[in-house]
């Protein structure tokens, strides 16, 4: 299961128009290259207040502007280290809910320092953020459809890869940005029907197929948050928060 966005809307002949405080807000080849340290008071300083920068900020929002895509990282770029700047978390809007129920996890990018903070995320073509269910007790993934996935549906269009693009923001001084992600206490299914409308980059497509059993489980959000320095368990881009299926 994931959230993404909507798909950027394409420029009217308005946006064509140039104007100095597009030429703010757009991003420009100066901008440190992402995951780099050379990044958040200057950039800040230098681009303003925009959809990009903020304290208090909508990350889907923001994410989809194109003002807010800059170059991907070189191969041989260094992730940074945000160990003691980023605290990202999740949280349920209710640690209890019943068998196939719902509930809205929040996630928050919180800048924990006192200087403006750079952060970069993946677009491929939309911001995803998957959701991954475990077992609290055993840590065992309960959400996957049982077996491989099937083939293709009979004549089914050929899909292509999008090609990944980078958006960044950046967070003022204790600042936060925040997104709502959904998620359904079911199984899932591998679900053919919805084949040829799925991206690829989501893999193939799952449905719901019954309530999950009652028992508390680890709900993991994977973001698309990228170039920072994290171990093995995503720690750092994929927050977990326990919810109770009763």
């Amino acid at each position: 299961m994931g959230c993404g966005g909507g798909k950027k809307p394409a420029k009217s002949a308005d946006d064509e128009v140039s104007t100095d405080t597009d030429k703010d807000n757009a991003p420009t080849t100066d901008m440190p290259a992402p995951g780099s340290s050379d990044d958040s008071t200057a950039s800040a300083a230098k681009h303003g207040a925009n959809a990009c920068t903020g304290f208090e900020m909508d990350l889907m929002s923001a994410l989809n502007q194109s003002a807010c895509e800059v170059p991907n990282a070189k191969p041989d770029q260094k992730s940074k280290d945000t160990k003691d700047s980023l605290a990202v978390t999740a949280s349920a809007d209710s640690a209890r809910v019943a068998p196939g129920g719902h509930a809205d996890i929040l996630v928050t990018f919180a800048n924990k320092g006192s200087s403006p903070l750079v952060l970069d995320f993946t677009i491929d073509p939309t911001p995803r953020f998957d959701v991954e269910v475990y077992n609290a007790k055993t840590n065992k993934r309960v959400d996957p459809p049982a077996g491989n996935p099937p083939k293709p549906p009979p004549n089914a269009p050929a899909k292509e890869a999008a090609t990944a693009s980078t958006a960044r923001i950046t967070l003022a001084a204790n600042g936060k940005a925040t997104v709502h992600v959904p998620w359904d206490a079911t199984r899932m299914r591998w679900a053919p029907e919805k084949y040829k409308g799925t991206p690829l980059e989501m893999g193939y497509p799952r449905a719901a197929a019954g309530p999950l059993p009652k028992g508390k489980y680890s709900v993991r959000v994977l973001t698309p948050l990228t170039n920072v320095f994290e171990g093995i368990d995503k720690e750092v881009s994929g927050p977990k928060t326990v919810i109770e299926v009763q």
